[in-house]
């Protein structure tokens, strides 16, 4: 008896479900690039219970005659290829002919569509893959498709779904990343009833990056475009002081398709060189526009991952756009100074600025002085209060040694600062540098640990409220942890929808930094998710406070503040690293001296 077996076509349909319908975002992102493909100005994107109760997508576009709605739920069934030259000069979002049959087989389907030239409408209702009902209705112009009960018929597909605010995160995500790629059409997504994102028809590029990028990147997002023979490239690059330390707030799209491509991340990145910190991504969008022949799209069935024919000129033409548009708008501009840079800086000679061209672009000036460290009342805050707090038990710091061989830093001879960055002493036979960031950034590390212990920490209620926009992701995010964020002196509390208002922050943090720290900490979180011990988050936490608030670089010291700053960092357990394990002092006695002027071999 033969036991090789041709599959039932519900069966072949549920496993390629698997591949093109993972969570309710593949489904949105299936159905509203079909709806692209049929001409639509205006998409409506409605969503309860994270999309696993009811997906509907609503389109104006030309809609479909009975014989090809019917034909359109067939496996394999579509207008958009014909031949197999055809597979490789594609122009439109979908080409497979299996999104519609993959998604019916695993819900509850019902499509409704009308052309302009029909009177009347047709609907088709699917349950599981099978066809139970064709009927006339009456029915606007374009295309209504409806998907309940995702994943109804599939109970083991369906216990990996993850809670609804993650699946609605992921469905926000798509749908501002398709809009973004299509700034001329208008969209709109309605979560449980409720309009979440419009984004209006009619916008340009800039426009719709603004939307989507959100209110952090006003006034400080450039505009570019760089059209070659082959490869046009456009798009929006943030200023490098505006950052993420994740890359998916970088959208890239080839020829109107949203793709995510390492390479091409990397090419962004590239054309940042000398001015981001390690570990630190930029915001923007970058449209990539290339002849169909020369990209392939069909490589996975969620058509995300693509292939050039040259991809190293594609690459060069995306960082080359970028670095090129930086380089007009701003001079010597590096994020997050004082701390290791990639590549080299801007004054390096590798892009040279011309004078005429200097005011091309207008822009916030980054501020990169914070001021020391002051342990009374910042400006603009008022009633100091205790924070309760949870107590943590810390790991013990393993100071012992190290302070055992540490040196009497306030008894060094302060013989200045260069570059704004370091202070120079002496002692004995050595020259002392001190990298004040690095240094002030142990100091206030140390300052925040110990009264975190000792439940002493003092916050700050704000006169005027900091507003925190963020994605679901984020403010799903932010929600489950507000708790642990009081406990250290940042009360946050939810403003409706995804914006949040910050009320109170800790001493020692200056107004202007608590937007990026509390972003750095919702980051880190996101990378980690679940993190396995709570002691690790809350040190991650009090060193990125640290971090924003410790002295930048470039910023010039008093003598004065110079020597409280090595009076304070000698009373640190450790006082040689800050909390990332950077030097703070670094010296050369005379035999290192001797040697590098080749005094002796």
């Amino acid at each position: 008896m033969s036991t090789i077996r041709i599959l039932p076509e519900i069966l072949s349909n549920k496993i390629a479900a698997g591949e093109v319908v993972q969570r309710p975002s593949f489904v949105v992102k299936e159905l509203v690039e079909n709806s692209l493909d049929a001409g639509s100005t205006s998409i409506s994107v409605e969503i309860e219970k994270g999309g696993k109760s009811l997906i509907r997508i609503s389109d104006n576009g030309c809609g479909l005659y009975r014989d090809d709605a019917l034909l359109s739920i067939e496996r394999y069934a579509t207008s958009k290829i014909f031949t197999t030259q055809d597979l490789f000069s594609i122009s439109t979002m979908g080409f497979r002919g299996e999104a519609l049959p993959s998604i019916a087989s695993v819900s509850k389907f019902t499509l409704v569509t009308r052309t302009r030239e029909s009177d009347i409408g047709t609907k088709i209702e699917i349950a599981g893959g099978k066809l139970f009902k064709v009927s006339d209705i009456g029915a606007p112009v374009g295309t209504m498709v409806e998907v309940k009960k995702l994943f109804f018929n599939t109970p083991a597909r369906k216990k990996f779904l993850k809670s609804d605010n993650t699946e609605i995160s992921h469905i926000a995500d798509v749908i501002s990343g398709i809009a973004l790629g299509n700034p001329g059409i208008g969209f709109r997504l309605f979560l449980n009833k409720r309009l979440v994102k419009n984004f209006p028809s009619g916008q340009d590029f800039f426009q719709r990056s603004l939307a989507v990028l959100g209110k952090d990147v006003s006034g400080n997002l450039y505009s570019f475009k760089d059209e070659g023979q082959l490869v046009s490239v456009s798009g929006t690059c943030s200023n490098p002081a505006v950052t993420r330390s994740y890359s998916n707030r970088i959208y890239l799209f080839v020829n109107h398709r949203l793709v995510y491509d390492r390479g091409l991340v990397a090419a962004v990145i590239q054309g940042y060189r000398g001015r981001l910190m390690k570990g630190r991504f930029p915001l923007g969008a970058v449209s990539i526009n290339i002849p169909f022949d020369h990209v392939d799209v069909n490589v996975h069935p969620s058509k995300r991952e693509i292939k050039f024919s040259n991809p190293q000129s594609v690459y060069q033409a995306v960082s080359t756009a970028v670095a090129n548009v930086l380089f007009w708008a701003q001079k010597n501009v590096t994020a997050y100074t004082g701390q290791d840079l990639v590549g080299p800086s801007a004054e390096s000679g590798e892009i040279k600025k011309q004078d005429s061209q200097k005011n091309i672009y207008t822009h916030e000036k980054v501020d990169r002085e914070v001021a020391f460290l002051s342990y009374g009342h910042l400006p603009g805050m008022a009633d100091t209060e205790r924070i309760e707090q949870a107590r943590f038990q810390w790991p013990n710091s393993g100071s012992t040694d190290i302070s055992k061989n540490k040196k009497s830093l306030s008894s060094l001879t302060i013989l200045g600062q260069v570059m704004g960055t370091y202070i120079v002493a002496q002692k004995n036979n050595s020259l002392i540098l001190v990298d004040q960031h690095a240094a002030h950034e142990r100091v206030v590390y140390e300052t925040l640990k110990k009264r975190n212990q000792a439940l002493s920490v003092q916050s700050q209620t704000l006169l005027v409220p900091e507003t925190l926009d963020l994605t679901h992701k984020e403010a799903d995010l932010l929600n489950s942890i507000l708790k642990d964020l009081s406990g250290l002196g940042i009360k946050i509390e939810p403003f409706g929808g995804t914006t949040f208002i910050v009320k109170s922050i800790p001493q020692l943090i200056e107004k202007k930094q608590i937007k990026p720290l509390v972003m750095e900490i919702i980051e880190s979180f996101l990378e980690t998710q679940n993190p396995s011990s709570k002691v690790n988050w809350l040190e991650s936490c009090l060193i990125s406070m640290a971090c924003h608030t410790a002295i930048r670089a470039n910023k010039t010291m008093l003598q004065r503040e110079m020597v409280q700053l090595l009076e304070d960092l000698e009373r640190c357990e450790n006082p040689f690293h800050c909390p990332h394990g950077r030097p703070t002092i670094i010296s050369f006695d005379a035999k290192q001296m001797e040697k590098l002027f080749k005094r002796v071999v």
